[in-house]
Formats: C-alpha cells, sequence, structure tokens
C-alpha cells in the first residue's frame, strides 16, 4: 500500500469512526479464512464494519476522532470494530462471537455513549435491549390500556345479557 493509498484510508476510517455511535478493538489469534470471514459477514449484517489495522495506522486514524482515548490499548494485532448505529445492537454483534468455542477473539476496549469501556461493561451493554426493542415495548405499553378499557367497555354489556337471558329463562321455568 503506498502513501496516497494509505492517507486515502485513513481519511475514510476517519469519516466512518467519528460518525461511530460504538467503537471495539479487539485482539486475534489463530483465526482461519472462513471464521474471519463469517465474522465479518455476520457483523456487516448487523451494520457493524470490522477492519484489520497496523497500530500506527490505527493510531493516526484514531487521534482524529473522539475515541483518541483508546489508543493506549493499541498492541499486537489489533481489529478494529465500529457502527454508527445503534450501540447496542453493535455491542450485542461483537459478544455474540466473542463467546463462541473455537474462536480466539478478544475484547481489548470499546467505547460507547460517550466513555471509553472494558470488556465486561461491553457484555452489560450487550445485555440491555436494543432502541427497536425499546420502541416496541414503549408503543405494546401505550396500546395495552386503550385495548383493555376497550375489552371492558365490550364485556359489560355481554354480562348483561347473559344475566338477562339467565333470568329470563329462570321466569320460563317458573311459570
Amino acid at each position: 500500500m503506498n502513501r496516497t493509498e494509505k492517507e486515502q484510508l485513513v481519511t475514510e476510517l476517519t469519516k466512518g469512526i467519528d460518525s461511530a455511535q460504538a467503537i471495539a478493538l479487539m485482539s486475534f489469534n489463530k483465526l482461519t479464512v472462513e471464521q474471519m470471514t463469517s465474522f465479518r459477514l455476520s457483523l456487516r449484517k448487523q451494520n457493524v464494519r470490522v477492519k484489520v489495522l497496523k497500530n500506527t495506522l490505527a493510531k493516526k486514524v484514531l487521534a482524529n476522532t473522539p475515541y483518541k482515548s483508546v489508543t493506549e490499548y493499541l498492541e499486537g494485532p489489533t481489529l478494529l470494530a465500529y457502527s454508527d448505529k445503534d450501540p447496542v445492537v453493535a455491542a450485542k454483534a461483537i459478544m455474540e462471537w466473542v463467546g463462541k468455542e473455537n474462536f480466539d477473539v478478544k475484547v481489548k476496549t470499546g467505547a460507547a455513549l460517550g466513555q471509553v469501556m472494558s470488556n465486561e461493561q461491553l457484555k452489560a451493554l450487550s445485555k440491555l435491549p436494543g432502541k427497536n426493542e425499546l420502541f416496541v415495548g414503549f408503543l405494546w405499553a401505550l396500546k395495552s390500556s386503550p385495548t383493555k378499557f376497550l375489552y371492558a367497555l365490550q364485556d359489560t354489556p355481554r354480562k348483561l345479557g347473559y344475566a338477562l337471558v339467565a333470568l329470563r329463562d329462570q321466569k320460563q321455568k317458573a311459570s
């Protein structure tokens, strides 16, 4: 890769990471090509981009972003994952792979919601509901009260009808 290609790569990555809602720095060892390909494809489906960078290049990229404080964790082979979408979904996608058997990827550090996070904090973030799940829960809560009210309105006349039919049947048996 010549100098102009590197500068272009740094510019593109800086733009992507600058708009990212979450990033993660991971170490990877002994991954096969198939494992790395499936890892990248599965993260791409969740709108998480993955890039393997040399540490010097990663330092240049991160230096011009809000995530420059994570550069101290750049040691050894580094895999950079970032997403400009929901940080919870990104954390879930990454932690799903970190826990897999025979998949040697470890999270060095990450950043989301404006702060640097450890591996444990990213695990905790991955267990939270995402934006879409929260919206669905909120809409369900909004819908449930009027629905219950309508069922109550519908149920009262029905019970009155049953009571009148029972009263009529009782009077017919008495006469």
